[in-house]
């Protein structure tokens, strides 16, 4: 008995992982379906500033994918440089000046809607507005995704 005691609580652990793993659809390879960028996302309320760009990136990413008919994780990737954004545009059947205005579009929407909702600070936002309208987009994202890492305790 005493030489089957680990056996047993081996596959007692194993049990412990393996049975929750398949109750959960651990069993099934298909992937995760990507989300519809076109369903509203509720604005929470923000505990800082970073929680608020963050929004506000989130919110104009679903409203450019779902303008354009597009996943927001296409989106992301167009949104990696200049040539990246060529590219999508190229792949979409899109002008690059349209892509680029449909997302400063969506930006702009973003920030009228963190500002509605008080997620954004009033002083910031004219000058979010003004890098909204005269900064390249990748670059925006870039900056977003800097000034958040920086803000991030």
């Amino acid at each position: 008995m005493k030489r089957a005691l680990p056996l047993l609580v081996a596959l007692g652990l194993v049990a412990v992982v393996v049975v929750p793993y398949l109750a959960l659809g651990g069993a099934s390879y298909k992937p995760t379906p990507v989300a519809d960028p076109c369903q509203t996302r509720e604005w929470r309320n923000p505990g800082g500033l970073s929680e608020s760009l963050e929004q506000i990136a989130l919110s104009a990413l679903d409203g450019v994918a779902c303008d354009l008919g597009v996943s927001r994780e296409d989106l992301v990737l167009a949104l990696r440089s200049e040539d990246a954004l060529n590219a999508f545009a190229d792949k979409h059947g899109l002008d690059r000046a349209d892509a680029e205005a449909a997302i400063r579009k969506g930006l702009e929407r973003a920030v009228d809607d963190a500002d509605a909702a008080g997620a954004l600070p009033s002083f910031l936002v004219g000058p979010v507005r003004k890098a909204v309208e005269t900064v390249p987009p990748w670059l925006l994202l870039d900056a977003l995704e800097r000034l958040g890492s920086f803000l991030s305790p």
